[in-house]
């Protein structure tokens, strides 16, 4: 058994998912272009090489239950919800401190419930040569590189430096630096000239190198963050949790740690991958027909082109239409253009001017 421990971050809303993500069933609880809900598919995907019993899961408190019932082979006490939402530096930075009372030596893994990522086979040895290499480097804190397979715009990037060593059978690199995400001209620059890859948000590190690295870039976490470690496994956890969680700085792990370090890793991972983000990818993930489209449920589609068709309940029938999104739930229905990847958000945004929440 290795000494990996997983750290699965479940705290999305899913907006450019509505209607099927809802704010009481958000999208990492969904089926989205996947046999089981996505949550479920990333424990599943870690097993056998990190078992359940090695998994944590942290999500929102009015979340945890769901988890709880999802996911029954992971101890209760690791799916941890957060009383309010401080992005990714709170959640990992608890995640490492709670990992650390229950194995100090662990290599964690902290990685989005969203995402899909194959062959399995290929991901569990890039975790192990991630375990390796900070085996050989433990004061060092690493990240996944994707290697780009399109010049993506909705992500940052990440530029490899020095080769570092070989370990697990891979080649692991000094990250040399953060790439914003870039508009389309930049994009496709990073992808022609090499040496760049997309920032998929998973990260590996040792709880005690993370917290070395919070101490000197997010010093004013450090010691509530310490407190609810402490509190872990004990009564008082959720009042601790409760208390402190929510005056925690709200950053992202990127910009509070990973691109204030002079010696992270860069392992690149040689995956399919893709964090489904928006309806667009149910075109990367489904076989698209003679026509472009790509449909998920039941639905006729008749002298239609490259139309992405989720039909939930029901029955779906479009005629005579190109490049729209069409996802049809119980109570609500959506019909947007596919190009247009902000419009779902800017409808979840009319829906709350509107005073229709209860369909949010």
């Amino acid at each position: 058994m290795s000494g990996l421990f997983a750290v699965i971050m479940a705290g999305g809303s899913g907006t450019r998912f509505w209607p099927a993500s809802r704010e009481r069933r958000p999208k990492q609880f969904q089926a989205i272009g996947t046999d089981a809900p996505l949550l479920a598919a990333t424990s599943a995907r870690l097993a056998p090489l990190i078992p359940p019993e090695r998994q944590m899961v942290i999500t929102a408190a009015r979340h945890a239950e769901a988890v709880r019932e999802l996911l029954p082979d992971v101890p209760p006490t690791q799916v941890i919800g957060e009383p309010a939402a401080r992005d990714t530096a709170a959640c990992v930075g608890l995640a490492g401190q709670v990992v650390a009372r229950i194995d100090a030596d662990a290599t964690v893994v902290a990685m989005p419930a969203d995402h899909v990522l194959s062959p399995v086979a290929d991901y569990h040895a890039a975790l192990l040569a991630a375990e390796a290499a900070l085996a050989a480097h433990p004061d060092s804190l690493l990240v996944f590189g994707v290697e780009p397979d399109r010049p993506a715009t909705g992500y940052g990037w990440l530029r490899r430096g020095d080769r570092v060593g070989e370990y697990g059978g891979r080649e692991v690199y000094a990250l040399d630096a953060f790439v914003e995400k870039p508009d389309a001209r930049r994009a496709q620059e990073l992808l022609d000239a090499g040496g760049h890859f997309f920032n998929a948000g998973l990260f590996a590190f040792r709880p005690e190198a993370l917290e070395t690295a919070y101490v000197s870039h997010l010093p004013d976490m450090v010691e509530p963050l310490r407190r609810m470690g402490r509190a872990f496994h004990g009564d008082e956890f959720d009042a601790v949790l409760k208390q402190g969680f929510g005056k925690l700085q709200k950053i992202s792990i990127d910009y509070g740690v990973m691109e204030r370090l002079h010696s992270a890793l860069l392992l690149p991972l040689p995956l399919r991958w893709d964090d489904v983000g928006s309806w667009d990818a149910l075109a990367r993930l489904k076989a698209a027909d003679a026509d472009g489209n790509v449909v998920e449920g039941e639905a006729v589609v008749l002298e239609s082109h490259r139309n992405i068709v989720s039909a939930r309940d029901g029955v779906v029938a479009i005629k005579g239409v190109d490049d729209l999104i069409v996802v049809h739930t119980p109570d609500a229905t959506l019909v947007c253009r596919r190009d247009d990847e902000q419009g779902v958000k800017q409808i979840v945004e009319a829906l709350k001017a509107a005073g229709l929440e209860k369909y949010l």
